[in-house]
């Protein structure tokens, strides 16, 4: 788990090249603090900063340099490292190290780019080959690990996070602000693939490789991996040989993620996730596992006496921080583009916590999203009925529920989930479901912001993503889809990016054994059934479960790992700034509605904006506002 950057640039627009790699990878420090390199060769530049997590001897540093010429930068585990490697050692390669990079250096050299297909693992990287004259870069296929890239004519660069492609003065000189990312922001609280919040910034999608040609100049994106071709394929019935099948794949994908030459522990807040993978972890683990909680003083977000009784259970050491104080400019900075996820408070809080302990931890991230985990998939089914009331019925039942429902700030209120739905009157199945997670609605967003930035915007609506998405698997039922959706989306762009992130700040390796693709491919694959079952979900993941942990776990609804966020820049409205972006006159009411979310994003975004004008970027308004189209 690293930190990556480099670029190309066969004309020599950059002056000074040693440095600028060196400013950038020093932008990445805290991706990884066991050591840093750079590499040059001709036009191609390379830098890298190191966790060191398989084979931490010197032999495993970064970048790292191929017998047969080609370079290497790359950030992630290859899980399977261990079988790839003999696998090519039959083939004839020989190894100096034991660390995956070189395994995946001899995997690109043996298959090109169909080694991706036998990657198993969380990946981003950017492969020289000074042979053919071609700079390869690849991201794993769900998108855990980030690739962010800045294309200018023949000059090409990237890096793990924005913050070190705005390093380079070129590329920060030309970094007007994306109308539409910003829609996209205030729309979902993240901002969807492959945009970035700047315009001359992209994302390399996840499943996607790229490949640069010194010579020409160009850039081809092409997608390696197709999830729809899973969530299309003829439904499997969820049967015994189906439910050993799944347990199967689960068990290995956490066994080859304890793969470390340095300590391991998991995370657990007591919920059925989180403490299903630490039972397989205390299960196939030859070592002592040690769990690690985020406790909460309000009751509705505390989870302590759940996941303590998990551990307790399993015969694990369990050890809890007491929530405090968070630093909203330093998680602000770490998320690198306007970032609002209530989780990111308790996101920051462990991952800091269990640094200091362990430099890897496994996690339960991607139930929800392949095993239709989230309420708001009963909500879908809720909805098939809704919109065959009356539309004066369903209007009057908003109304009500928007005068009688006062705002309760608890998590996961009943009065905020009513409200939402019931807000949903005339929309598609496929816009309400993205509807269930929006923060401001068009017409909001309208009121929110001045003339001349909604003027980049246009008639730009980020729900037409998730419309386009759902037309790529036409043909499934509607429960899969909508999996399918929230996996290129939510998952890709807000849980993948949080963990990726918050994790990194402290220097920590997240691995998932739910997101093993072999585990994904299987779930989309399922029945129906095999998620929902009347009002019990994730039934697959429960049936392993059951003979694991105590039945009260088991019994568990979703709960979420939200927090608090009173004296987070949250519930009490930011005063906006005067950069222009907004309308002075905006207010919002938090006696009239829950804020939560809303003013969440409104703080984080003005926290943000402050940071770019204490960094040097100058005041918002001399920034170009534009629309990459």
């Amino acid at each position: 788990m690293c930190g990556l950057v480099g670029f190309a640039d066969p004309d020599g627009v950059i002056q000074d090249p040693v440095a600028t790699v060196e400013e950038m990878v020093a932008t990445l420090a805290h991706r990884g603090p066991d050591g840093q390199g750079v590499w040059h060769g001709g036009a191609v530049h390379l830098g890298h900063r190191r966790l060191a997590i398989i084979d931490t001897s010197d032999a495993g540093a970064q970048p790292m340099l191929a017998p047969w010429g080609s370079a290497i930068v790359f950030n992630g585990e290859i899980y399977n490292h261990v079988e790839l490697r003999e696998e090519l050692e039959t083939a004839g390669f020989r190894f100096r190290t034991r660390s995956d990079t070189e395994v995946l250096l001899a995997a690109w050299e043996r298959w090109g780019p169909d080694c991706l297909d036998r990657l198993i693992g969380m990946f981003a990287f950017a492969l020289w080959d000074p042979r053919q004259g071609r700079l390869f870069l690849a991201r794993d296929r769900l998108g855990k690990k980030p690739l962010y890239l800045c294309q200018d004519g023949r000059f090409l660069a990237f890096a793990s996070e924005p913050k070190a492609l705005l390093a380079v003065e070129r590329i920060r000189r030309r970094a007007g602000l994306d109308g539409r990312a910003l829609a996209d922001f205030l729309t979902l609280g993240y901002v969807l693939s492959p945009k970035s919040i700047y315009s001359n910034i992209q994302r390399l999608p996840a499943g996607c490789w790229a490949e640069y040609g010194a010579h020409s100049g160009t850039l081809r994106i092409q997608e390696y991996w197709k999830l729809e071709e899973h969530v299309l394929a003829h439904r499997m019935p969820y049967d015994e040989d189906a439910r050993h099948r799944f347990r199967e794949l689960l068990e290995d994908a956490v066994r080859i993620r304890l793969r470390a030459d340095v300590p391991v522990g998991c995370f657990l807040s007591g919920g059925i996730d989180s403490s299903t993978i630490a039972a397989l972890v205390a299960r196939v683990s030859k070592q002592p596992m040690r769990a690690f909680c985020v406790g909460f003083a309000e009751s509705s977000f505390d989870e302590r006496a759940h996941a303590r009784r998990v551990a307790d259970h399993l015969g694990i050491e369990f050890t809890v921080l007491e929530s405090g104080g968070a630093d909203l400019a330093a998680i602000v900075r770490h998320c690198d583009e306007p970032f609002a996820d209530t989780s990111l408070l308790p996101t920051w809080q462990l991952n800091a916590a269990a640094s200091r302990h362990v430099k890897v931890a496994l996690s339960g991230d991607g139930a929800d999203e392949i095993l239709a985990g989230y309420p708001t998939y009963q909500a879908d089914r809720l909805y098939r009925f809704y919109r065959r009331v009356p539309q004066p019925i369903q209007a009057a039942l908003d109304g009500l529920a928007r005068r009688a429902l006062k705002p309760s700030y608890r998590k996961l209120s009943l009065d905020y989930r009513v409200r939402q739905f019931l807000a949903s009157r005339g929309l598609s199945p496929e816009r309400a479901h993205a509807w269930w997670r929006v923060v401001f609605s068009g017409r909001e967003i309208r009121t929110l912001l001045a003339d001349d930035v909604l003027a980049t915007i246009g008639d730009y609506d980020p729900l037409c993503a998730f419309e386009a998405a759902f037309e790529r698997v036409r043909g499934a039922d509607f429960l899969n889809r909508s999996l399918y959706v929230d996996i290129k989306t939510w998952l890709a762009d807000d849980i993948l990016v949080k963990v990726d992130r918050m994790s990194m700040a402290h220097g920590l390796e997240v691995r998932s054994p739910l997101l093993d693709h072999r585990v994904v491919e299987f779930a989309l694959r399922l029945e129906p059934a095999a998620k929902i079952r009347g009002t019990r979900q994730k039934v697959a993941l429960r049936d392993v479960a059951a003979p694991l942990l105590p039945s009260a776990t088991l019994k568990r609804g979703k709960q979420g790992f939200g927090a608090p966020t009173t004296g987070f820049g949250a519930v009490a409205p930011p005063a906006l700034d005067s950069s222009g972006l907004f309308r002075q006159c905006f207010r919002l009411d938090g006696l009239a509605e829950d804020i939560t979310y809303k003013s969440l994003a409104l703080g984080v975004l003005i926290k943000w904006l402050d940071l770019r004008r204490e960094s040097g970027a100058g005041p918002e308004r001399a920034l170009s506002w534009s629309s990459t189209g």
